[in-house]
Formats: C-alpha cells, sequence, structure tokens
C-alpha cells in the first residue's frame, strides 16, 4: 500500500472515529445571499431554511457584511426565513436548490410594520457563482416528460447532447468518454467507459448534466458528466406503486426492411416490455433517521426477424424470411438509502443500488445448430457507498466517501462446454456444436474520496483528493478446449470446396509459447484468465474568489495519476504527470443576481479504460494449426511436403502452424496522457422570473490521444502518442514507414437556449446549436467503424487506415433543435392533466466511401474518399408526447399515464450505407492513386490467397474526383439505402399510485 493510499485512509479512518460520517459535494446545493435595508447590510439577522428534504432546521446569523450561506443542502424546494427584532420577518418560499447549484438571495428588510413578509419563487435561475454548463432535471420534470425509464434518459434535456452507439455524446466527444455519477460514486463502466449502472427514474430525485466548465474537482472524462442523486425519506411517509407496458401491439409495424440493403440480414424488435415495481420512504427517528427503498421489475422480450433472404442450415437451423427467434431481457433494479443526521451539521448516507439482470434465449449470432445461440447471459451487479458531510462552524465544511462499484457478466448454457466446429467450404457458412467464443467477466471499482472546503472574504477554498482501485477477472473461453473450423484451400462456391482442399484450423489459447516451425510446443489451455489492475489517483485545489460583489474568479487546479495493470501484476502504463488546469471568470453584470457574463477555460484527462489491460497486458495470445483432424484438441501441424517452399513443414492448409497476438504490448516509455482542452464563453439572463435565456461558444480541441500502432523500426506494436515519441512513424501494410499523423478532433459550436422553471403551470427547455466537428479521430469510440476498445482501436494500427482519415468526423452536425417542455391544466374538467412533448431536429451525419480492408481486420476501414467529401445523409427529427392525468383518493393520487414516442412514425434512414465497396479486390479496381498508381498486396495466410491493397506513402484523394465516387461504387446499395433508422412509431401505458 503506497504513502498516498495510506494518508488518504488515515484521513478518513480519523473522521469516523470522530463520528462524522461520508458523504460528496456532488450529491448537494447551497444558498448563499445577502440581507440589507435600502441597500445597506444587516448584521445579526437570524436565517434558517427548512425543507422536506432536509433533517432539522438550518440556521445562520448574518455577519457584518449581511450575508449569509447553507452548505450541503440537499436538493429540493426550500423555504428561507429571515428575521431580525424590530424588522418584519421575510419568507422565500419555493427556493429550488439544485444538485451541485448554488443559489444567491437578496433579501431585503424594512423597520415592522405588518407581522411577515411572504415572497413566492423569488429564487434566481442563474448561478452567478460558477461558469460550468448543463442543466438539472428533477424528478418531477422527469416524469413529465415523454423520455425512456432510464436516469440517463435526461441527458437528452440538455444543449450539446445526442445519442450514437455507446451513449451520450457531448460537444463532439463520443457516448464512451463521459463519468456517470450516482450518489457521489463514479459508476462508469470499468472495460469500455459506457453507463455502467441502470437506474430507474422513479429511484431518482435529481440529475445533473455537466456538458462543460466543470471545476477541478472533477475529472477522469473528455465527454460530459451526467450525475445523479437518489430519493431520500423524509418526516412523512410517501411511496408509489407503478407499471407500465409497451411493445408488440402497441407498436407500428416495422416499415424498414425494403429501405435496408441486400446485405442486412435481420432486423431487432421488442414484442413485449413490462416495468412495475414500488417505492417507500419516511423516518425511523423524526428530523433523526431517514429511510427510502425502491424496486423495479422489468421484461423485455426481443426479437430478431429475419429479412432479404432465408436463413437455411439443412439438417441444422432454419429462419424463413419474416420468421423470428426471441431472446428475453429480465431485470430487478433496486435502491436503499438510510439517512442519519448525527447533529444538524453532521450527515451520514448508505446507498445501495444495484442493476442485476438476465438475457435467455438467443444470447449470441444465429450461426447454426440452436447450441451454438442459446443460452444465459447474467449481467449488472450491487453498488454501495457511505458518505458524509460535516460544517464545523461557518467556515469549514468536510466531506468524503467510500463505496464500491460492481459489474458482473457470465455466459451459460449447454454450449459452453461443447467444442464448436464452424463448416467454412459451405455457403452460408454453418457451425455445429457449441458457443465457440465467450467471456466470463467481474470488475470491480473501490473509490475513497476527501475533501474539505473554507470559506473566508470573498474565498471558498476547496482541496481534496480521491482514490480508485480497479480490478478486473476475465475468462476467455474457447468452448471444447479451441475452436475448429472447415476450410478451403480454393475459393469456395455454391457447389463446396472439393475434398482434396479441405483441411482443418485449430485455434486455442498459448501457454508457454515457443516459435517452434517443427512443433508446437506451447501449452494450449481451454481457458485464458486474466487479472489485472488499475489505480488511479487524484488532488485538487480550487478557490472560488468574489474579487467584487458582482465578480467572481474561478481559479483550480487538478493532479491526476494512472497506472495500468498487466496480467503479471506489473505496471504497464504509468501517467503521473496530468496536470489539469480550470480557469472561470463570471460577472454579474446587472448586479443583482439574475446574470451572468462567464468564460471558462480547462484541460480533461481521459481515464483508460480497462479493455487495454485485458487485451494489450492480459496475455491474449492464441495458437492456430493446421491439419486434416476435425477432433477438438489436435494440435499437431502436418508435416507434409512444404507449399511454396520456405523448408517450414505445411499441410494442406498452406502454413503448419502461427501464433496470434502478443503476451504484453510494449509501451513508449514517453507516453503522456490522452486531453481535451475546452474553451467556452457566454451569457445568461433571467428576462423574467423562473424564465432564463443564454447564449454561449464553445470549443473542444482533442489533445494528445493514446491508440496502439505498428512502428516498423521498433519491430513490433507499441501503445504510442500518435505523432510524437515512438509513434511519430506509422507501419504499412506493405511495409513502408512514413511520420504518423497525430490525432485531430476539433468542436466548434454556437448555442442559443432558453430555460423555463416549473411556475404557472409549465415549464420547458429549448436549444438550439449550430456546431462544426473535424479532424481524423473519432474518439475512444471509432463510429466510423462501429469498434469500441478504448485506446486501442484500430484507427492507427496501419498507416494506410490515414489516407483520406480528415475531415468531418462521424458524429458532426451542423443544426440541432430542442425542446422539452410540459404543461398542467389550471382548471376545468381535466384539470390536473399534465401535458409533455419533445422534439428534436439533427441534420444528417457526413457520408463518406468507406472500403473493406479483408486481409487484417474484414472491416470497412479504408476511406476511400475525404471524410463527408460526399455530403450529407438524411436529417432527423422526432417528436413525443406525454399525456398524465391525476384521479384524486383524499391524500392518494392515481396517475393514468400515456406516452408515444416518434409520433409521427417515421421509420425513416439515419445512417446511409456507406460501404463504397463490399471487397478488397473491389478495392484495387477503384483505389488509384497519382496518375493509375496503385499496389494490390496478394496476401496468403495458411494458404488462402485473397486480395488487399496497401497505400503507397504521401498520396491521398485516391478516387481522383470525389464526384465520380458514386459511379465508381461496387455495392449497389451505396448511399441509397440505411443501416440505422429512426424507431417505430410505440405507445407506452403506464399508471402510478402516488400516496
Amino acid at each position: 500500500m503506497n504513502k498516498y493510499r495510506v494518508a488518504l485512509l488515515l484521513v478518513i479512518s480519523m473522521l469516523l472515529v470522530a463520528g462524522v460520517a461520508l458523504a460528496q459535494t456532488s450529491t448537494t446545493g447551497a444558498v448563499q445571499g445577502t440581507v440589507s435595508q435600502g441597500g445597506t447590510p444587516l448584521p445579526g439577522v437570524t436565517v434558517e431554511a427548512r425543507s422536506t428534504a432536509l433533517q432539522g432546521v438550518r440556521t445562520e446569523v448574518t455577519g457584518a457584511g449581511g450575508s449569509f450561506r447553507f452548505n450541503q443542502l440537499p436538493p429540493g424546494e426550500y423555504t428561507i426565513t429571515a428575521t431580525l427584532a424590530g424588522f418584519n420577518t421575510v419568507t422565500q418560499r419555493n427556493v429550488g436548490v439544485g444538485l451541485n447549484r448554488t443559489v444567491t438571495l437578496e433579501v431585503s428588510m424594512s423597520p415592522q410594520v405588518s407581522e411577515q413578509i411572504t415572497v413566492t419563487g423569488a429564487a434566481p435561475v442563474v448561478d452567478v457563482t460558477s461558469a460550468a454548463s448543463g442543466v438539472n432535471v428533477t424528478s418531477q420534470t422527469m416524469q413529465s416528460l415523454p423520455i425512456g425509464r432510464n436516469f440517463v434518459a435526461a441527458a437528452a434535456v440538455a444543449p450539446g447532447t445526442a445519442a450514437d452507439a455507446t451513449g451520450t455524446t457531448v460537444y463532439g466527444s463520443t457516448g464512451a468518454e463521459n463519468n456517470y455519477i450516482i450518489d457521489g460514486l463514479n459508476t462508469t463502466e470499468v472495460e469500455r467507459g459506457r453507463q455502467g449502472k441502470r437506474v430507474n427514474i422513479d429511484f431518482i430525485q435529481e440529475v445533473e448534466v455537466m456538458t462543460g466548465g466543470q471545476p477541478a474537482e472533477y475529472g477522469r472524462m473528455t465527454g460530459g458528466i451526467i450525475n445523479a442523486i437518489t430519493k431520500s425519506g423524509s418526516n412523512e411517509f410517501h411511496g408509489d406503486i407503478f407499471g407500465y407496458n409497451s411493445g408488440g401491439s402497441l407498436n407500428a409495424d416495422n416499415e424498414t426492411a425494403a429501405k435496408r440493403p441486400a446485405t442486412s440480414t435481420t432486423i431487432g424488435e421488442v414484442d413485449k416490455s413490462y416495468d412495475y415495481g414500488v417505492n417507500l420512504g419516511g423516518y425511523i427517528m423524526k428530523d433523526r433517521l431517514w429511510f427510502f427503498g425502491a424496486y423495479d421489475r422489468t421484461q423485455d422480450t426481443n426479437l430478431s426477424i429475419r429479412i432479404n433472404t432465408p436463413l437455411n442450415f439443412p439438417g441444422v437451423f432454419s429462419l424463413p424470411v419474416g420468421g423470428s427467434i426471441a431472446s428475453e431481457v429480465t431485470r430487478d433494479l433496486y435502491a436503499g438509502k438510510l439517512s442519519l443526521a448525527a447533529t444538524s451539521s453532521h450527515l451520514l448516507n448508505l446507498s445501495v443500488f444495484g442493476d442485476p439482470g438476465k438475457n435467455e434465449g438467443a444470447i449470441l449470432a444465429l450461426a447454426g445448430a440452436p447450441s451454438t445461440f442459446e443460452g444465459t447471459n447474467e449481467f449488472g451487479g450491487t453498488d454501495a457507498v457511505l458518505r458524509y458531510s460535516g460544517i464545523f462552524g461557518t467556515s469549514w465544511t468536510v466531506n468524503g466517501a467510500v463505496g464500491q462499484h460492481k459489474e458482473t457478466n457470465e455466459v451459460s448454457g449447454a454450449g459452453k462446454t461443447i467444442g464448436r466446429l464452424t463448416d467454412q467450404t459451405v455457403i452460408p457458412n454453418v457451425a455445429f456444436g457449441g458457443f465457440g467464443f465467450v467471456q466470463d467477466q467481474e470488475f470491480k471499482r473501490d473509490t475513497y474520496k476527501v475533501d474539505v472546503s473554507a470559506f473566508f472574504g470573498g474565498h471558498q477554498f476547496k482541496f481534496g483528493g480521491d482514490r480508485e482501485d480497479l480490478k478486473a477477472v476475465n475468462t476467455n473461453i474457447y468452448t471444447g478446449t479451441d475452436r475448429v473450423r472447415k476450410r478451403c484451400r480454393t475459393t469456395v462456391t455454391a457447389a463446396g470446396c472439393p475434398a482434396a482442399n479441405v483441411f482443418y484450423t485449430h485455434e486455442g489459447y498459448a501457454g508457454d509459447v515457443t516459435t517452434n516451425p517443427a512443433l508446437v510446443n506451447g501449452t494450449v489451455i481451454p481457458a485464458l484468465i486474466a487479472s489485472p489492475k488499475t489505480e488511479n489517483n487524484s488532488l485538487y485545489a480550487q478557490d472560488s474568489w468574489k474579487v467584487m460583489p458582482n465578480l467572481t474568479l474561478n481559479l483550480g487546479v487538478r493532479w491526476e495519476q494512472q497506472k495500468v495493470g498487466n496480467r503479471e501484476g506489473g505496471t504497464a502504463i504509468d501517467l503521473n504527470d496530468m496536470i489539469a488546469p480550470r480557469l472561470g471568470l463570471i460577472w454579474d453584470v446587472q448586479n443583482n443576481g439574475r446574470s451572468k457574463l462567464y468564460v471558462n477555460y480547462g484541460r480533461f484527462f481521459e481515464s483508460i479504460p480497462m479493455d487495454i489491460n485485458l487485451r494489450s497486458f492480459g496475455g491474449e495470445i492464441s495458437v492456430q494449426v493446421n491439419n486434416l483432424d476435425p477432433t477438438p484438441g489436435h494440435f499437431t501441424p502436418g508435416t507434409v511436403t512444404p507449399v511454396g517452399g520456405g523448408g517450414v513443414p505445411q499441410q494442406s492448409g498452406g502454413r503448419a502452424f502461427r501464433y496470434l497476438g502478443g503476451h504484453l504490448t510494449p509501451v513508449d516509455p514517453d507516453l503522456e496522457g490522452q486531453y481535451i482542452d475546452e474553451y467556452l464563453g457566454g451569457y445568461d439572463y433571467e428576462i423574467a422570473p423562473n424564465l432564463m435565456v443564454g447564449i454561449k461558444g464553445t470549443y473542444r480541441d482533442l489533445g494528445q490521444v493514446i491508440e496502439d500502432m505498428l512502428v516498423i523500426s521498433e519491430g513490433d506494436y507499441f501503445i504510442a502518442n500518435p505523432g510524437s515519441g515512438i509513434g511519430k512513424v506509422a507501419g504499412y501494410l506493405n511495409e513502408d514507414e512514413v511520420p504518423a499523423t497525430p490525432a485531430k478532433r476539433v468542436y466548434k459550436g454556437i448555442e442559443l437556449h432558453a430555460q423555463k422553471r416549473f411556475s404557472n403551470n409549465y415549464q420547458f427547455f429549448a436549444s438550439y446549436v449550430w456546431s462544426r466537428l473535424e479532424g481524423n479521430y473519432d474518439g475512444t469510440f471509432q463510429a466510423s467503424t462501429g469498434q469500441l476498445d478504448p485506446n486501442i482501436n484500430s484507427a492507427y494500427d496501419y498507416g494506410d487506415f490515414a489516407v483520406n482519415n480528415s475531415g468531418l468526423l462521424s458524429n458532426d452536425r451542423t443544426h440541432n433543435v430542442k425542446f422539452y417542455g410540459s404543461y398542467t391544466l389550471p382548471t376545468g374538467f381535466a384539470k390536473g392533466l399534465d401535458i409533455g412533448g419533445a422534439f428534436n431536429y439533427e441534420s444528417g451525419s457526413p457520408l463518406t466511401g468507406q472500403g473493406f480492408e479483408y486481409a487484417g481486420y474484414r472491416n470497412y476501414e479504408y476511406y476511400l474518399t475525404e471524410r463527408g467529401a460526399l455530403g450529407r445523409g438524411p436529417s432527423d427529427y422526432e417528436a413525443d408526447l406525454h399525456l398524465g392525468y391525476p384521479i384524486q383518493f383524499g391524500a392518494n393520487r392515481l396517475s393514468l399515464l400515456f406516452d408515444v414516442f416518434n409520433v409521427f412514425n417515421r421509420q425513416s434512414i439515419t445512417t446511409l450505407d456507406n460501404r463504397m465497396d463490399l471487397s478488397s479486390d473491389a478495392n484495387c479496381a477503384v483505389f488509384a492513386k497519382d496518375g493509375g498508381n496503385k499496389v494490390c498486396n496478394a496476401f496468403n495466410e495458411f494458404g488462402i490467397g485473397f486480395g488487399g491493397w496497401a497505400n503507397i506513402p504521401g498520396t491521398n484523394n485516391p478516387v481522383g474526383k470525389f464526384a465520380d465516387a458514386r459511379a465508381a461504387a461496387t455495392n449497389p446499395d451505396f448511399l441509397k439505402k440505411g443501416l440505422a433508422f429512426t424507431g417505430l412509431r410505440s405507445i407506452r401505458l403506464g399508471a402510478r399510485f402516488s400516496f
């Protein structure tokens, strides 16, 4: 245990011994303000804060400057009361305290004339203490909008967010670059960086979507932060019983089959979807010990429907066009919280939440016999966090947290123990036996946090740190000891493969690897188990300095360290000099607490997910052997006359054997962390009570990135920074080496936004964003190819992939318009009817001709035109509707709920087929460079000849004229048919009984 960890644990232990509980400031908000008479500050005023969200009453007395501040307030609606002998008592109701937000109040008192003055809804919407951007979405708002039942659905409300295959994109960063925080605990997926914990919105009190300008206490992301807090108990018992139904007959018919390419074989559809549960909150001891508990059962039946051509494996399995096969996904979602107020200044919260689930049925791709795809996949896990917040005197607060995030993934079924034989001598290929390849995984992230805040004069100092210990237990399994393939030395036709050309390939994990060409001496093991670790540390300091009453400087710096471990227990990557400054200025132009002109700069470092531990540093080595034996486990290579000479014993399949992968991928010793620099500026103004409008500009520049890449002069693949260090040069398939292109991703955006807090029966969030996303690197998710292997994507594997790889990136959308809002009818026969709506429009995605890289990856890795050179795909828009009608039963209420998604049932193409060519041979015909020069390499692996191509260094524009690309395409569906579509029109029916 290193000194840093000892010190951190010692501090936390001292707090526990002192009876101080553990928490995190990202779970609370604050109220600050000034009490005055006619502009003159009033000292000695007693100010009280009360709320159903708060245990007890908080009391402060104004100082000489008439100021007061309430820290560590749970999110909710507050009543602030100011009293002073000889003056009117002033009460401000409905002061909304948001998660991680500071409300600034100006309280005006006068000599006593009447007993009390009450002000309702006077709290400003604008936070004049922070340059952070984003939105806060309360539980009431989420229940009034047509959004998903998962808490991250609230992120769609925020300007600058969109969706990709990995989740929520934020100002050009992919969905795998965010942080997901629940009750102060980092729940981001450990392996690949996506959402790592599913929580029902009925469990959530508030979601804060932070899209930019985060202060120094936040890090480990190059995207945004989705920060949620679960509900708590109160001094009254309250709860809900709810149920929802969707899917099946509540969905429109799927009409997209004819709009999909001929290569598309299946479409997915939800046949049934149920969601029902209960929550209950209350007290064990009033104002002292509260509880909250919730449970939600979800059950989805998903269909994979065959289109275009039937699936026919004679004597094994068949599925006609229109036929379907199902899988059933169930989840048991739960959350619980105990809130203890040891005193009014020392609070303890223990939160537990989980999302264990199970997928049963067709859990793998349909490849042959049912035993190859039918089984059970169990996933999810339980998280727990113990949090503390303590207030010491009038100037100090202490916070801390100890918690664990857990994820599991385990496959079971008969096919897990049976060997698999894939027959590649017939079209289509057909599989027999078991699953082939599966993974069992367990991930844990243990977190320790502590921070201290001090308030002196115009300064709000904060300093703290945290440590994360991550561990993976990953088991790669070839069922039945190895994967067997029946193959053919010649091209397979409809007639099959001549018997004389048939051979078998056996692939299994290699233990004691040798390179003896006469015999495979390596020990072949049935499973590869790796248990690497990662250690993350951080320290930060920040100051919010009120230089003048209406001018604030936010100054901060963050230090991060990451040690990425390998399967041998060593450290593969040690990044210890990641310094992230944060600088912001906020000017209350009107000097009324309701306007702010702000600018901010911040550097944010990526936290490398554990996929790299498993794949690059997990000893992912396998051996492939050719012979004439279909029996699993036969790893003895043939020793007949070599094919093509060379002195290496061969069998009729070609090469006798080969090793794939590597033991531990080498790392550039001068490797630097991956980061993004963000610059933003804007102006927000509350033009009317509860209504704010604003304008903002954002510039985000992805700096150094980390990727694996071929460096021929060093004789290996390396984990490096492309364009610097060992990564200065890139290797090509034809074994040339040229200067590597540094990774680039630049986002520029201008945003108009408006927000109306709920009052006068309505609320809304509206925004328009114009943006441009350019460069050569999509991010940790390689959206252009659909690959999610953070920091080891194929983008830099070969220099070939850099040709034409520059222009408009995959997530570029020029225009984005959003509106989310609701209105509650105040009178009439439908009094209380809640009408919510959502509308989202975005420009189409850039169009690029992509080619098939058959030799190495069998994916569309080549850019046959520059990115975005062929224009844009179709724009996308969607309108959704929510209706909620309450029926009162005394103090209880039954709400009938009706949601319609994709009201117009557009079922339109969102992503056109960008595959210009479907084979590498076609690439050779198209890829003409500099007057027709080209290189078409003949690759011969295991005696199989197939065409490929490699680039000539220093050349570009392979098609010649981009306008000719459409005519040159060999794929008949190129830019004509769709690979992705808007959803079907779907209806969700629900009911909620609140008591």
